[in-house]
């Protein structure tokens, strides 16, 4: 008896030396493939987290394959048998399996964000086509990843001693260490008795937030993250937190009108202008290359370029955020997504926001919102419709005009020129004043070459140089949809707008553009650096190069603003053309805060300061800033 549970024990450790193993295998594999992003830890903050990966990897263990241990140790005669035995192996095999194939594909996912996984994972089931191209694009890590399961399997098998005897059990002995295993995993998962379980912001073993890229695995984030209902952070009183709000959101543009909901304000211009807008989204536009915004010669954006010459141009400003569906939600409600909260479309809409096409819609505005993209893409059909948009079309409505010569169709719906010329049509059936909307796709990772005519660069779906042929199209069929638009009666009275929605997730392309003569922008926190370029010849006649600190979530309270909208907005925002307001850029890294202004910058997980070289002044605004939001949204006091 004292031998079979012997044995037990060895293929219960055997199994758990193995699983960590393996997923300290797969850090090391994330350190190495991405050692730019952590060149920046010393050797003792890496050596310390390692072993603070080994501490998640424990937890991840537990969370997902303790209860097999439970299950395995009870104290029943049928637990010995040889074919419960190999039943238990082949089970943990699989879900091994599974939480080595969700951490691969978050090594895959981390070349576009810099980060890992989290939430997220739940907005991406009406995407499951992009899941599968990013599978496509990366088969040699699917492949690698099959060879390595195979391996693993037969390893294991080897490694494991199925025994099947016939047993008196101990009632005593066996319970005993049944005991002993539960204790073990919930210490495993917790990492202690008493206090708080083991979290993300414990796996920042310093304020470098690269730290914590390395701790954490996407399966500890995505379960840490998934299910995480908001928590109160209460840093000051509320009394405190809501004066430093609103000093930090005061400004002359704008008066706040009512102390129960405390943020809400209402324009101070009272003039309407009835100006048409037209905002154009850009996948993926990122400021470091576009010449005109970097000054680098690229040569890929001939025609933005031009229109930023006529223009005005935003030089330091940024995306709230790293998804495409955190810039649509700070463009059409002034919030930025903020860590504890959901985006728009999965759950920010259930208390009562500002949303810039109702507020067009109320001051008389037609609108229309569309994408390149299939209708359901990112939820946006639900959010047009929730946000106020009179119409919606995705890429099944638009026809395909076939101005691409490579024969291959874009991977997330139709080309960019079809969506525009689309666009075109759909604007001019709009009766004036209009809001219209379009976001892009074509330069979406994988890079799909729409024909040899415009790869300036050796094209490869997967890096730097197919994004750069993709922009180059990209660029050309803007330029076309602007030379229509300028045909049009309603071009004199229209501001148009040209945003990004986040920056490209490539990371360091140094390499990739040696020996080409470029002079690549790498400023602090350029990965969320995107144009913005408001064009209006008739409106701003006198082309600027503007360089107030603003973001995506600026443009609603610009718009009700500088067009003299009638109506109450809440926002943590304020106009991009205010010279009274205190300049500021909040935005997120997935569970992280971030906040910018013109001293510098800082990052937080609400719970620990990462980095920061910002004024205590400065910490405290952006911390009153979360907790009121906080405060507001979670009372449903932020609108009415």
């Amino acid at each position: 008896m004292h031998s079979l549970i012997t044995n037990k024990i060895k293929n219960a450790v055997t199994l758990f030396i193995a699983s960590l193993a393996t997923l300290t295998l797969l850090r090391v594999l994330l350190y190495f493939f991405y050692f730019n992003k952590f060149e920046s830890l010393t050797f003792y903050e890496t050596v310390a987290s390692f072993f603070m990966g080994a501490r998640v990897d424990i937890a991840v263990i537990g969370i997902f394959l303790g209860w097999l241990l439970l299950i395995y140790f009870l104290p029943f005669r049928f637990t010995y048998d040889k074919k419960f035995q190999k039943y238990i192996y082949i089970v943990w095999y699989i879900l091994l399996s599974v939480i080595v194939l969700i951490q691969l594909s978050g090594i895959v996912y981390f070349e576009y964000v810099s980060r890992h996984m989290a939430s997220e994972i739940t907005a991406m089931q009406n995407d499951m086509h992009v899941v599968l191209d990013m599978a496509i694009q990366n088969y040699h890590e699917v492949f690698i990843f099959f060879i390595f399961e195979i391996l693993l399997f037969f390893a294991l098998k080897r490694a494991l001693t199925f025994k099947n005897e016939i047993v008196h059990l101990s009632l005593k002995k066996d319970s005993l260490t049944l005991l002993i295993v539960a204790l073990l995993i919930f210490l495993g998962i917790r990492s202690n008795i008493s206090g708080k379980p083991l979290g993300l912001s414990d796996a920042f073993v310093s304020n470098n937030s690269q730290s914590g890229n390395l701790a954490i695995s996407t399966p500890f984030s995505i379960v840490k993250t998934i299910s995480q209902k908001h928590k109160n952070y209460t840093f000051y009183s509320q009394e405190k937190a809501l004066e430093n709000s609103i000093n930090a959101l005061k400004s002359s543009e704008f008066t706040f009108k009512n102390k129960n909901f405390a943020l809400l304000r209402e324009s101070t211009n009272k003039i309407k202008k009835n100006h048409n807008v037209v905002i154009i989204m850009l996948e993926s536009w990122s400021a470091k290359y576009i010449d005109s915004f970097s000054g680098t010669n690229f040569e890929v954006t001939k025609n933005f370029d031009a229109l930023a010459k006529e223009g005005l141009m935003f030089t330091n400003f940024f995306a709230n955020g790293q998804r495409s569906i955190d810039g649509i939600t700070a463009l059409l409600t002034g919030i930025c997504v903020m860590p504890g909260f959901e985006y728009l479309g999965h759950g920010l809409e259930l208390s009562d926001i500002s949303y810039l096409p109702e507020i067009a819609k109320k001051n008389g505005y037609t609108s229309l919102a569309m994408q390149s993209s299939k209708r359901e893409s990112f939820r946006i059909d639900s959010i047009a419709k929730l946000s106020g948009f009179d119409n919606y079309f995705g890429a099944e409505d638009m026809e395909k005009l076939g101005l691409e010569q490579s024969g291959a169709d874009p991977r997330f719906g139709t080309w960019d020129n079809n969506m525009l010329n689309f666009y075109h049509k759909k604007i001019n059936e709009l009766r004036e004043p209009f809001l219209s909307f379009a976001f892009t796709s074509s330069t979406h990772v994988p890079f799909v070459s729409p024909g040899k005519r415009w790869e300036k660069y050796p094209h490869n779906e997967n890096n730097i140089y197919g994004f750069l042929n993709t922009l180059n199209y990209s660029d050309e069929v803007l330029g076309d949809f602007m030379k229509k638009a300028k045909q049009e009666p309603w071009f004199d009275n229209t501001i148009f707008i040209f945003l990004a929605d986040h920056t490209l997730g490539f990371g360091d392309d140094t390499n990739m553009t040696q020996g080409l003569n470029l002079n690549i922008q790498n400023r602090e926190l350029e990965n969320l650096r995107i144009p913005l370029l408001v064009y209006a010849p008739k409106i701003f006649p006198k082309p600027q190069v503007i360089t107030k600190l603003s973001s995506q979530a600026d443009i609603l309270p610009t718009l009700t603003h500088f067009l003299g909208w009638s109506g109450e907005i809440a926002t943590i925002s304020n106009s991009i053309f205010s010279t009274s307001n205190s300049e500021f850029v909040l935005f997120s890294y997935g569970n992280i805060l971030g906040y910018k202004n013109n001293n510098g910058f800082l990052k937080h997980t609400l719970e620990k300061e990462l980095e920061s070289n910002i004024s205590t002044n400065d910490r405290e605004k952006v911390l009153s800033l979360y907790q009121t939001f906080s405060y507001l949204y979670k009372n449903n006091k932020l609108s009415r």
